[in-house]
């Protein structure tokens, strides 16, 4: 493999043109994580991206990469604390739509469960509070080392309410997933492996 790809400084024009190209999401996205950026992110241009039709999700990284330029690798805020953004499927996907995820501040910082949390989002909040003191719940994604997205399946039948529970890092990989009845002993399991993934 070349290293041109790397190469190449990423530029907010760049993205859009990627972006008009039709290219989706998770390949810009990768390009952005594996490149050079040179961002420009005020708050008119993070409209002017939105107007290119950008997503938020894209928009979210570029977002990321930007406190890195400045700051000392892999730098997190001074407490310490691992950082946790939980959000639900529907809301995590909503984002890349109209109301989902643009505000005044781009990606939902302000409006941490864009739309409304559902139960299942709050119960795993209050969960990863008891169970796991160390990691602290975040409503703001760019501060994230982790983002726990859940899936509640309801319905009837063995299938009835089971939670699908994925832990996705900063790289965007997926470090865990699990399906189960009982979100406290899911919650429990990701605690672990967030832990572990941050030593």
């Amino acid at each position: 493999m070349t290293q041109t790809a790397t190469t190449a400084k990423i530029t907010n024009a760049r993205v859009v043109e990627m972006a008009k190209m039709g290219l989706d999401e998770d390949v810009i996205i990768a390009r952005i994580k594996h490149s050079v950026c040179d961002f420009q992110l005020s708050d008119s241009d993070l409209m002017e991206l939105k107007k290119s039709g950008v997503s938020s999700k894209v928009v979210a990284v570029m977002l990321e990469t930007a406190p890195a330029a400045n700051a000392t690798p892999g730098s997190e805020p001074s407490d310490g604390k691992v950082r946790v953004f939980v959000t639900d499927s529907q809301s995590w996907e909503s984002r890349g739509s109209g109301g989902g995820g643009g505000n005044k501040n781009g990606w939902g910082a302000a409006s941490s469960f864009s739309g409304g949390a559902r139960p299942q989002t709050a119960e795993i909040i209050k969960t990863l509070n008891q169970r796991c003191p160390e990691l602290t719940v975040t409503n703001n994604l760019g501060k994230a080392n982790f983002v726990i997205v859940l899936d509640h399946e309801g319905g009837k039948g063995l299938l009835a309410h089971r939670n699908k529970i994925a832990v996705f890092n900063q790289d965007g990989d997926d470090i865990f997933s699990n399906s189960t009845r009982e979100l406290g002993n899911a919650v429990k399991d990701a605690c672990e492996v967030m832990a572990k993934s941050k030593k």
